[in-house]
């Protein structure tokens, strides 16, 4: 296959110049609207599978840029496309898994008010982030992070006349925007000390630097704090279990394809570029990355064993599995650990966008996200119990699945590193991960069904819905054995990947597995003891994991009601002077001063 001319461009513009003709394919039908939908996307989808080849072939690879930007004397910047194994390989995952979502909308959304608007902003959400991952430079990168942004906080609030909706779309926007302030502050000092701001030039600053300076190390601190804020890491994780507000393929999209996973790439890529300086200059950078990315794993992961949402349960997942992506670009500073990320971000890619998907599914036949609610659904939904537990299987790490191939190279990235304490935060989440994925699998399709569903008609989803559940269960049981391919596609010096696990990570693999599985298979299908016993034998840590930490109450507490509070008090502070005469002394004696210096001028 040859690539398509100009599809390094075309595989953002395309998508992001047809979502306006969203709204006028609407006034010819409602369904020339939905197709043309879906086409963009698949079309997409085209455009990334076409430059593939060109990338495979090797580097050097096409410098796309053209001038942009330019105030003679002051500075020029270039639009450009970054072509490389990274770019082009998320590219392919943003496009591809958010056409089969746009697809399994026609089914999903029905005949949901406001569709115009929400296929506008689903496919304005996968230009933006192949856009984001192609951009030349940070600039551009900025821009495209700010527009995903923008699709995130209209697609959660999509179905607006709910107040959580609302409140979640709010919230989503507000606190990502503390992680990209910290990204602006990242890219402006890149500027100030490199005169540029595209991803080369850094890259080539800094390994011409004789020493090192201590601006480029704090440099990918700020950046860290904008990948943060986007991929949902500690602190900044309280919006994205509140986003399941939103319908499901946007759930699907944001943990599985997009915004999540920009904060992983942007970490990739600056580890690409910081490559070439000093071992020092990456030390305190990669330490937080690994300590911050090994805490969420786990603290996160026990989140997933108390909620009684489905689509949180999911949520909480990604996050404890982002926290994988991150942890172990930080315990090396070698290709090693990119690679050993972006090949479980292609796993998490396939699986968590199939469990999203099987769970919408379940929404949609039952009407409920509340897992007691549920029950005995295996025997009304075959495909969707089929392709959730294939799902499950890869989460949980289990071979042959993706998951597995993928979680067992972090494991022995983190123990080649010798970071044995991150190394036990990985096989604890692994531990907790086994058992929250057996909880819900046994609460919603296992057991007989509540009284809930006895009530109403519960029916397999429609084909439009089942087909990309399929083609997902599909590439979830097929991509852990292309890590060679992928291994080779990535082009990173050093990285074998074997089909024989090394004996010590596939052991711990093995301990955590039964260490996960078996109180779970006694308190969640066996029921000895019941799961109500067990919630009173640990109700102050219950307590505490259903509070989420208190996170939130702190944020409320502290930014909000402390913000509101001050407020007032200085409303009525201010209304107090306006309403007094000191408001006119100040005023006249500021008049006498201006004259004063006037006439002392003339």
């Amino acid at each position: 296959m040859v690539m398509i001319p100009y599809a390094p461009w075309l595989v953002w513009l395309f998508p992001l110049i047809a979502a306006p003709f969203v709204v006028f394919m609407n006034f010819l039908h409602p369904k020339a609207r939905d197709y043309f939908a879906v086409v963009v996307a698949f079309v997409t989808v085209i455009f990334a599978v076409s430059m593939i080849p060109d990338v495979a072939a090797g580097p050097p690879y096409a410098d796309l840029q053209t001038a942009w930007i330019a105030i003679p004397g002051l500075f020029t910047v270039n639009i450009g496309v970054y072509l490389d194994p990274l770019s082009v390989f998320i590219a392919n995952i943003a496009a591809g898994i958010g056409a089969l979502i746009v697809l399994y909308s026609l089914g999903y959304m029905g005949k949901q008010e406001g569709l115009t608007r929400y296929y506008f902003f689903m496919l304005l959400f996968i230009g933006g982030m192949v856009g984001l991952v192609m951009a030349d430079n940070f600039l551009q990168l900025y821009i495209f992070w700010e527009i995903v942004g923008l699709c995130s906080y209209a697609l959660i609030g999509f179905w607006y006349k709910r107040p959580e909706a609302r409140k979640a779309g709010f919230k989503a926007f507000i606190v990502t925007r503390v992680g990209d302030t910290c990204l602006l502050v990242g890219i402006i000092l890149i500027y100030l000390n490199t005169g540029s701001l595209s991803f080369s030039a850094l890259e080539g600053t800094l390994a011409g630097l004789p020493h090192v300076l201590p601006i480029f190390a704090i440099i990918p601190l700020w950046l860290m704090g904008g990948a943060i804020g986007k991929s949902a890491q500690l602190p900044l994780h309280t919006w994205l279990p509140d986003a399941m507000a939103g319908p499901s393929t946007v759930s699907a999209l944001i943990h599985a394809a997009t915004m999540v996973k920009a904060g992983v790439y942007l970490m990739a890529r600056t580890h690409l570029i910081y490559s070439a300086a000093s071992p020092e200059m990456l030390a305190i950078w990669l330490s937080s990355l690994a300590w911050i990315g090994g805490i969420t794993a786990l603290s996160m992961a026990l989140l997933g064993l108390v909620v009684v949402d489905m689509k949180k349960v999911l949520a909480y997942s990604t996050l404890s599995q982002i926290g994988y992506m991150m942890l172990v670009l930080g315990v090396s500073a070698e290709a090693v650990g990119v690679f050993a990320s972006q090949f479980h971000l292609m796993s998490h890619a396939f699986f968590k966008a199939l469990l999203f998907l099987c769970a919408g599914a379940v929404l949609h036949a039952t009407g409920t996200r509340d897992m007691r609610q549920m029950g005995g659904l295996r025997h009304k939904m075959p495909i969707t119990f089929i392709t959730c537990i294939i799902g499950v299987l890869a989460l949980s790490a289990i071979p042959p699945f993706n998951g597995f191939w993928s979680k067992d190279l972090i494991f022995e990235v983190v123990l080649h590193a010798g970071n044995y304490p991150i190394l036990a935060l990985a096989v604890l989440t692994a531990v907790v991960t086994f058992a929250y994925c057996l909880r819900f699998i046994s609460m919603i399709f296992l057991g007989r069904p509540s009284e809930y569903l006895k009530k109403i008609h519960v029916h397999e989803a429609p084909a439009v819905m089942t087909v990309p559940l399929i083609i997902l269960a599909i590439f979830t049981c097929v991509t852990g054995f292309l890590g060679p391919s992928f291994a080779s596609f990535m082009a990173s010096p050093g990285v074998h990947f074997s089909f024989v696990p090394a004996p010590v990570p596939l052991v711990l693999t093995v301990c955590a597995l039964v260490a996960g599985g078996v109180p779970s298979y006694y308190i969640f299908f066996r029921k000895t003891p019941s799961a109500e016993r067990v919630r009173t034998a640990v109700a102050p840590l219950h307590k505490i994991l259903e509070n989420g930490y208190y996170f939130d109450w702190f944020y409320y507490t502290v930014f909000w009601h402390g913000l509101v509070a001050a407020s007032q008090k200085f409303r009525k502070t201010h209304l107090g002077i306006l309403n007094t005469n000191i408001t006119g002394i100040m005023i006249g004696f500021c008049l006498v001063v201006f004259l004063i210096l006037i006439l002392g001028g003339i």
